[in-house]
C-alpha cells in the first residue's frame, strides 16, 4: 500500500511526501535500542536518505519567505544521512529545517551523529510549538542541566543521563500530545501538551505535562497540529531515518 501527501509548492510543482507501508523492523529482544527502526504502516516518512521534498528551510532571519526549497542548503552524505552545509551561494548563513506537513498527535523517530571534532555537537529537535530537545555531546555528565542532552531545552533535566558519544548514531523516540484548545481559545492546565521521550531506548521523560512555557520559544502560541523543526547551531550533526506515526486513538488522560 503507497499513501501520498499532495502539496503545492512556489514552484508550481507538486510535492509528493511517502506515507510507508511496510513492517517495522524491531531492535532485538535483548536490546532496548531502536536504531535502524523501519516506519510502520501508515508513517510519514519525513527523511529515508533520499530527498528532502518533505521540508522546507527555515530562519529567524526570514532569508527565504516564500519557502523555496532551492534555498536548502543541507546536503546528503554517505550512510543516507542529511548534514547542514554552513555556506549556501558562497555566503555563511544559518538555516533550520522545517516540516512541509504539521502534526497533531504523533510518535516520531529520530537518529542523529554527533560530529567527532572536539565540540559539544550543539543542535536540537523542536517539537510541537517549538518546544525543543536539546541535542548535545552529555555523555558521561553526572549532573545533568536544562541545556544537556535529552533535555527539554530550559524546562525539564531528563531523568537519566541516555545519551552516547561523539560518532555513535543515537536514536529518539517521541510521543507527543497536542494541548486541547478550547473554544474560547484558552487552554486549563490540564489540557496541556504531554511528551514522552525515549533517548537511545531509556525512558528520559515519562508522559510529561508542558504547562510552562520558560524557553526561548514561549511567545509560540500552543497550537492543534505543529511542524517538526530540526535546528542548525554551528555543529555538522548527521540525522537519518525520520519519520512520524500520527495517532488516531488517543487513551483519555
Amino acid at each position: 500500500m503507497r499513501i501520498e501527501h499532495r502539496l503545492s509548492c512556489p514552484l508550481s510543482a507538486i510535492i509528493v511526501i511517502t506515507v510507508a507501508a511496510v513492517s517495522p523492523v524491531t531492535a532485538d529482544d535483548s536490546s532496548t535500542s531502536t536504531l535502524g527502526l523501519a516506519p510502520p504502516d501508515g508513517a510519514v516518512v519525513l527523511f529515508d536518505g533520499s530527498n528532502f521534498d518533505a521540508w522546507k528551510p527555515f530562519s529567524w532571519q526570514w532569508i527565504n519567505p516564500k519557502d523555496d526549497q532551492r534555498e536548502i542548503q543541507w546536503k546528503i552524505i554517505d550512510d543516507e544521512a542529511m548534514q547542514i552545509a554552513f555556506e549556501f551561494k558562497g555566503k555563511h548563513r544559518k538555516q533550520f529545517l522545517c516540516s512541509r506537513l504539521k502534526f497533531g498527535d504523533y510518535r516520531l523517530h529520530l537518529e542523529f551523529q554527533l560530529p567527532d571534532d572536539g565540540g559539544k555537537g550543539n543542535s536540537g529537535l523542536f517539537f510541537g510549538p517549538l518546544y525543543e530537545l536539546q541535542i548535545l555531546d552529555s555523555a558521561g555528565v553526572e549532573s545533568l542541566g536544562v541545556g544537556d542532552c535529552g533535555a527539554i531545552y530550559q524546562i525539564r533535566v531528563p531523568d537519566v543521563n541516555a545519551a552516547f558519544g561523539p560518532g555513535d548514531w543515537q536514536t529518539i523516540d517521541l510521543e507527543y500530545q497536542a494541548a486541547k484548545i478550547g473554544a474560547n481559545g484558552f487552554m486549563t492546565e490540564k489540557d496541556a501538551a504531554r511528551v514522552t521521550v525515549r533517548l537511545n531506548g531509556e525512558l528520559i521523560h515519562d508522559n510529561v505535562r508542558l504547562s510552562i512555557r520558560r524557553n526561548k520559544y514561549a511567545a509560540f502560541p500552543e497550537e492543534p497540529t505543529s511542524p517538526i523543526v530540526l535546528q542548525e547551531h554551528g555543529s555538522p550533526l548527521k540525522f537519518r531515518n525520520i519519520w512520524v506515526l500520527e495517532r488516531t486513538n488517543i487513551e483519555a488522560r
